[in-house]
């Protein structure tokens, strides 16, 4: 795999790295995300099934209404019945926690197993019990994104296409984002865990000898020490997951640049696939001929800072070169011929999609399988880059029952010039051309012209 870092002409870091094409029955076959919030539900199971099985173990029901400890108050009785309010916290909403209830269920029955083992409590064999099978969960769950990143390695090994390519600064930082977006949770986990056990050890000294009806039948110290194994729980789920996270994307998403066919996989095509009906590519605009940008520039005298270089401008109607007149008077066969220019199609339009799988291509930069899907690209100029350095990573899902959220408009009924049959050109539709207007794709079977009311 091929991997390095070079500055470019604007002075900004920009990377080299393989390209990696894996065949659609190849990338079909990857093992796709385990149900995340079903693996976090059974450890949260468990923990509920281990706090209700010791409830019943030391009869608690018999001792409900008497004072939560004995005698003094001692260090013990603190760290037993903040396991006891983490245990039931847990329990309760436990199951909202999702991944990070694989790292949490195994330490919040540990944090009560250790007081009760101590204090000589019946209870201390269940509370063990649910710690180890927790931790056989939680590791039997860690063993999927493992094996399924050596899977995403052996892919990316037997895809490699020889070919390389520089990757743009705004994709890199995306990438350094998201991984740092987890880094800065961690402290502040890690300040309210500190906080938490502060206040518990400072409070104390305090309540240290006193008895339950002395400190009017509550105990300061056990809330702080529960609050503080609480978020030092999750700061050890939340630096885990980043540890993990980190390892992958330098194991095997740095050095590579996916070219991934559509259809269900690691990432989704079609949540992340944009549409650019209806614009010309800046370079176009700027050709001799156009005057896309000028017609821009008179319509928003104040638009310049609206202007998205590597996205382009909105195709004139009356430009020479991409306007009307010039769609209308493309005979059927030159029209097919550019059907992937964007400045054909209207802007509510789709643009054509191929009926080959292996021709519908996502680029993505840094995917490391289910740990890190990648940073969806797009190809600027002589290098892949992503849209501004603020885009997310990609998530997983199944595009044939996760399209777009929104209701897409459907094409005029009036004013069409004629039907194109785009199929015989390895497209999935047909193209409808309008006198008043840009064309419009549709995917569906043979059309028959609509009459005019």
């Amino acid at each position: 795999m091929i991997v390095s870092v070079s500055i470019d002409e604007e002075g900004q870091v920009a990377l080299t790295s393989a390209i990696v094409r894996p065949s659609v029955e190849a990338w079909a076959a990857l093992p796709r995300r385990a149900h995340v919030r079903r693996e976090g539900t059974f450890a949260w199971l468990i923990g509920v099934l281990t706090t209700a099985g010791a409830f019943i173990v030391d009869r608690g029901w018999e001792t409900l209404d008497d004072p939560a400890w004995a005698g003094a108050y001692r260090a013990i009785d603190m760290f037993g019945m903040a396991s006891i309010l983490l245990a039931l916290s847990f329990s309760v909403v436990g199951f909202l926690l999702r991944r990070y209830a694989l790292v949490a269920a195994p330490l919040v029955l540990l944090a009560a197993a250790i007081p009760h083992t101590l204090d000589g409590y019946a209870s201390a064999v269940v509370w063990w019990l649910g710690a180890a099978a927790a931790a056989l969960w939680a590791v039997s769950a860690a063993a999927r994104p493992w094996h399924q990143l050596r899977a995403v390695c052996r892919l990316a090994q037997a895809s490699l296409t020889g070919r390389t390519t520089a990757v743009g600064p705004n994709a890199v930082r995306a990438g350094n984002r998201a991984l740092r977006r987890g880094l800065l949770r961690l402290p502040l986990f890690l300040a309210a865990a500190c906080g938490g056990w502060a206040l518990a050890f400072g409070v104390l000294p305090t309540e240290l000898g006193h008895t339950y009806e002395e400190l009017g039948e509550a105990s300061s110290s056990s809330f702080f020490a529960a609050a503080g194994t609480a978020a030092s729980i999750v700061a050890i789920a939340e630096a885990v997951s980043q540890v993990w996270r980190t390892y992958a994307y330098g194991r095997v998403g740095r050095s590579l640049v996916w070219e991934i066919p559509s259809g269900r996989g690691v990432a989704s095509w079609c949540p992340y696939a944009r549409n650019d009906a209806g614009q010309v590519p800046m370079e176009a605009a700027e050709a001799p001929g156009c005057n896309c940008l000028a017609e821009f520039r008179r319509a928003f005298p104040d638009g310049e800072n609206d202007l998205m270089w590597n996205e382009g401008v909105p195709a004139a109607d009356y430009c020479p070169i991409h306007g009307l007149d010039r769609i209308n008077e493309l005979t059927p066969t030159e029209f097919t011929a550019l059907a992937e220019e964007t400045w054909l199609w209207d802007a509510g339009s789709d643009l054509p999609e191929p009926a080959d799988p292996d021709a519908r291509r996502l680029l993505l930069y840094g995917l490391a399988g289910h740990t890190f899907a990648g940073i969806p690209v797009r190809k600027h100029g002589g290098r892949i880059d992503a849209d501004f350095p603020g885009v997310t990573p990609v998530r997983e899902a199944d595009p044939a029952i996760f399209g777009p959220w929104w209701d897409k408009p459907l094409r005029p009924e009036a004013g069409a010039q004629d039907i194109i049959d785009l199929r015989p050109a390895g497209y999935t539709g047909s193209a409808f051309r309008y006198r008043h207007g840009r064309a419009w794709f549709e995917t569906a079977p043979p059309f028959a012209a609509r009459p005019e009311p």
